[in-house]
């Protein structure tokens, strides 16, 4: 709309330019401009019309105003300020109209095209807030960076340090006691090379077990049966000799793993099937499993190979009775004469004043038991033969005898 306004403006003020620019050129080509007459009065009548001028001078003055009228300018003026200002320079109304029809006509004026302005660019936005958002992530990123070096990284370089140095403090005491650990293996090998070595493991069954080759014939020997809850009383190391003796028997002389040895003994002992067989049966695997005389290995019998499985690991068992121990030397058994003839102390030690312990204890067990009884009054008593229980007569002898030691101890203090 500015483009449309400033185009109307620029235009009429280029008309205006022509007009008076025509107006000069007919007032310095006209050698005889018609006189202006005086002002005549309202009621003075109408003069005459001029007479003509010559006809070289008409034929002067309309090539002018047609020269006139063919300039642009002139032109787009409206026809009667035309008209006007030819009657002003001396144009006889019928020579105006003469020129004026001699003029062609004019087209319409067509106003220059005017188009829609186009919306404005976005470009420019979007490149100012693409530098905004960019100036915003550069001082946010060296915002961050500067927290990053002042505040948290003299903490990680101080956190790391720290740990390297527990590390090779840990490192070092790890050192000292390999150090003392191998010091202390050196001294305790060659202290042990003087000590006396340890005695070997010793177990003897009871007599009357020890012959029995069978579950069955244990059982008859130790007088037990198979479903009482008496079987946990039996030897285990017995019992589990039996087992593997009877399941020698029925498979060639192979050796039982765990699972066949405790399915034999759970088909001969049923009781080993109820929940306290359950707590026998753990007894019995710790005896397996810990005493020297049950030795396992991979293979059912010394000749068989055992063969690599990848699965679980069966054992089986052996039993190897343990060595007849030596004869006792002279030494132990003087030491066991010894110990015979030595008298056992009794488990009761009796003080001297036992007695007096005992007697303050009743004393005072009578005295809480009374302390509640039922109230009597004292002057019920009074003149009245009362008599007293067992357990007051008891309380008043012992205070007497009390009364006797403690004045006795004061007779014998004085004297000596």
């Amino acid at each position: 709309m500015r483009s449309v306004g400033s185009v109307t403006k620029l235009y009429s003020m280029r008309m205006r330019v022509g007009v008076s620019r025509a107006r000069r050129l007919l007032m310095s080509d006209s050698d005889h401009p018609a006189p202006v007459p005086p002002p005549a009065p309202a009621d003075a009548p109408k003069p005459a019309p001029p007479p003509p001028p010559p006809s070289d001078d008409r034929a002067d003055l309309l090539t002018k105003a047609r020269a006139f009228l063919q300039q642009p300018q002139v032109q787009r003026e409206e026809p009667a300020a035309k008209r006007k200002f030819l009657a002003e320079k001396g144009l006889t109304p019928l020579e105006i109209e003469i020129v004026m029809s001699e003029m062609p006509k004019l087209r319409p004026v067509v106003p220059p095209p005017t188009y829609p302005q186009p919306p404005p660019s976005n470009l420019p936005v979007l490149l100012i807030g693409m530098a905004r958002i960019l100036s915003w992530l550069v001082g946010g990123a060296a915002a961050l960076t500067f927290i990053y070096r002042r505040i948290l990284l003299p903490r990680v370089i101080e956190t790391f340090s720290a740990r390297q140095r527990i590390t090779a403090h840990q490192l070092a005491l790890m050192r000292k006691l390999n150090e003392s650990l191998a010091a202390l293996k050196a001294s305790q090998t060659s202290v042990a090379a003087v000590l006396p070595k340890p005695i070997p493991y010793r177990y003897t069954e009871p007599p009357e077990l020890a012959s029995c080759t069978s579950v069955d014939a244990l059982l008859n020997a130790a007088k037990i049966s198979a479903q009482s809850a008496e079987v946990m009383n039996v030897d285990t190391v017995s019992l589990l000799r039996c087992a593997m003796e009877d399941f020698r028997v029925g498979s060639a002389g192979n050796n039982p793993n765990t699972t066949e040895l405790f399915l034999l003994l759970e088909g001969k002992v049923p009781f080993l099937t109820t929940d306290e067989g359950r707590v026998f049966e753990n007894r019995l695997w710790e005896t397996l499993t810990t005493t020297p005389v049950f030795v396992s290995s991979l293979a059912a019998s010394s000749f068989v190979v055992p063969s690599p499985s990848e699965g679980e690991t069966v054992l089986f068992w052996n039993y190897t009775p343990p060595d007849p121990p030596p004869p006792p030397t002279e030494l132990e058994t003087s030491v066991q004469r010894l110990a015979a003839a030595v008298p056992k102390p009794s488990a009761e030690k009796r003080s001297p004043m036992q007695h007096a312990l005992q007697a303050m204890t009743d004393m005072t067990g009578y005295i809480s038991a009374n302390m509640y009884a039922q109230y009597s009054p004292i002057g019920s008593r009074i003149g009245a033969s009362v008599p007293l229980g067992p357990a007051e007569e008891e309380v008043r002898k012992e205070i007497r005898t009390l009364k006797g030691l403690v004045l006795n101890r004061r007779t014998f203090l004085l004297a000596q």
